[in-house]
């Protein structure tokens, strides 16, 4: 295996795949501000939740439990959202065609997007998994003491972990990816596999729930407990599945350098295993991809779009781009669904109980604490899901090389920009609205309360709308190899939410000085919030539409 060309190819589908930063001040603060507010936070929850449990299952006799299960959901999660990727960069690259004429042997160009989207894909990753291990150590040394915790063979373990842990999961999907391709020579079908994804997901949440089973009160206690004691079903199928990631948690724990090479040649066995199926299909599996690629061309020839409304048209033509495309269809609009799912099973699962249960409570009482950390727990999931969506933040880079052509159809700048704006609103503010009433009904809130809560999320998700498209319109992405490069490369995305995050924080610290610090009647902050989002929103839609015509006019 040339090891030198294989990282030499790696490195040139990373700069292809990559949006540049642009040259302007404004991106390089919006980077810090991100790092500060999404990249660190989440390090930091990571660890804590790491350290707590471990603390907790110290007491149950398994100091390496909690690394354990934070690993294997990690490494649960790599799979889910990785076999697309995988997929989309080993077999439906835009360059395709470019390189295999070249003369490299297929499995190397295999290894190369391979190694390419694995640490493309684990970035974020290697920051929680160092997370989760900063937290695992504080807490065994404060119990054991800090030798025992710092032992050489552990701090090792947890070093390769950070880097190796994401591995195996990626290595499945290859894996999964060869196969599949050499299954679809005769099929002629790639829905199969897009629906791998989903698939992966149902199956690992089946056993989740089913895992809860027998554990009494669904509570963290009751299921720390069971981890515990090893009779969690959900970890133990993860262990098989994922069957290093234990061999690590014992090389760690232990301090054990047995256990360590064990780890090492499980994972240096699987790679051999990718290596050599790569070797045998994945030459096939790109004449299977050209085939496919040129059925689905023809058949979107036969269609025609018959339209009697330019903007009608223009919104049909957005929303097909979303759905149709695999990519865009489960990080730009299913995702939504995961707001009234998620706040549904938080109240229905935890009304009765804990803390949630205490906040109802308060709440309820008309305590005016509790009626400020509400709103602004609205406030903050409207801005965080729309710009989590990426719709906004991705409204010109979702036309690739084709973005010139906006300037060229007959269709009125103003027009293509309320459809694109139309689409995000579609999406998303429904969701906002489901959540919205779910959460009301828990919470028992007045009507009036309910509508003025949605009238605030409807002021929220303008503001982001508004800013995600002038910031993708000034500097769209369009040099991408396919959607998840589009998604994923895409810095506009990732500045939106930082921006969105910064927001969320200023409307916790107006709650904070209104009611906090001055003291004044939780009406007052209803008003101020309304109002201050009322004029933002306002004046967004006033400049907004204009900057962006602007950007459209200049691309």
């Amino acid at each position: 295996m040339n090891i030198k060309g294989i990282t030499s190819l790696a490195k040139i589908f990373s700069k292809n795949s990559e949006m540049q930063m642009p040259e302007k001040t404004l991106y390089k603060v919006l980077a810090l501000v991100a790092a500060l507010g999404i990249m660190i936070p989440c390090c930091l929850i990571v660890g804590f939740i790491s350290y707590v449990m471990t603390e907790a299952l110290l007491e149950a006799g398994s100091p390496g439990g909690g690394m354990l299960f934070e690993m294997q959901i990690l490494s649960a999660f790599s799979m889910i959202f990785g076999i697309l990727v995988i997929f989309s960069v080993m077999f439906f690259s835009s360059d395709r065609e470019h390189f295999v004429t070249l003369p490299i042997p297929a499995h190397h160009l295999m290894m190369g997007r391979f190694m390419f989207a694995y640490f493309a894909e684990s970035v974020m990753e290697f920051l929680i998994l160092f997370s989760v291990f900063i937290g695992y150590f504080i807490a065994i040394g404060r119990n054991v003491g800090i030798a025992r915790a710092l032992h050489p063979v552990s701090i090792i373990g947890a070093v390769l972990g950070v880097v190796l842990i994401p591995l195996v999961p990626m290595i499945y999907c290859a894996i999964f990816s060869l196969i599949l391709m050499a299954s679809l020579r005769k099929v002629k079908d790639a829905k199969i596999f897009y629906r791998m994804s989903s698939i992966f997901l149902l199956i690992f949440a089946a056993v989740f729930v089913y895992s809860l089973r027998g554990i009494g009160d669904i509570n963290m206690e009751n299921y720390v407990e069971s981890l515990g004691s090893g009779d969690n079903l959900f970890l133990s199928t993860l262990n098989v599945i994922f069957f290093p990631v234990p061999w690590l948690a014992e090389a760690i724990s232990k301090g054990s350098i047995l256990w360590l090479f064990v780890y090492l040649a499980g994972n240096i066995g699987l790679f051999a295993i990718m290596f050599y199926l790569g070797k045998l299909l994945y030459q096939q599996g790109l004449y299977t991809a050209a085939s496919l690629g040129s059925t689905k061309k023809a058949e979107i020839k036969t269609k025609d779009i018959n339209e009697d409304s330019q903007f009608k048209a223009s919104l049909m033509k957005e929303i097909r781009v979303i759905l149709r495309t695999k990519a865009f269809s489960g990080n730009c609009a299913y995702i939504n669904l995961l707001w009234p799912v998620g706040i549904w099973a938080l109240f229905h699962f935890t009304k009765d109980k804990g803390a949630i249960s205490d906040f109802i409570s308060f709440y309820q009482d008309g305590k005016d604490r509790a009626e400020m950390i509400m709103l602004i727990i609205v406030i903050a999931i409207s801005f965080i899901a729309t710009a989590l969506n990426s719709i906004a933040s991705t409204a010109f880079t979702r036309e690739g090389q084709h973005l010139s052509l906006i300037k060229f159809i007959p269709v009125p700048f103003k027009t293509q920009l309320s459809a694109k704006a139309a689409v995000s609103f579609i999406f998303t503010y429904p969701a906002l609205l489901a959540t919205n009433i779910i959460i009301c009904y828990y919470m028992k809130t007045s009507v009036v309360i309910g509508v003025l809560y949605a009238l605030l999320m409807l002021l929220a998700h303008i503001i982001s709308i508004m800013i995600g498209m002038m910031m993708d319109s000034n500097s769209p992405y369009i040099e991408w190899d396919d959607e998840y490069s589009a998604l994923r490369g895409n810095l506009n995305t990732f500045f939106n939410m930082a921006i969105m995050m910064v927001l969320s924080v200023v409307v916790i610290v107006l709650g904070l000085l209104v009611y906090e610090l001055l003291k004044l009647p939780i009406a007052v902050y209803y008003a101020v919030m309304f109002v201050s989002l009322a004029i933002v929103a306002i004046r967004l839609l006033y400049i907004g539409p204009r900057r962006i015509i602007q950007h459209m006019k200049e691309m």
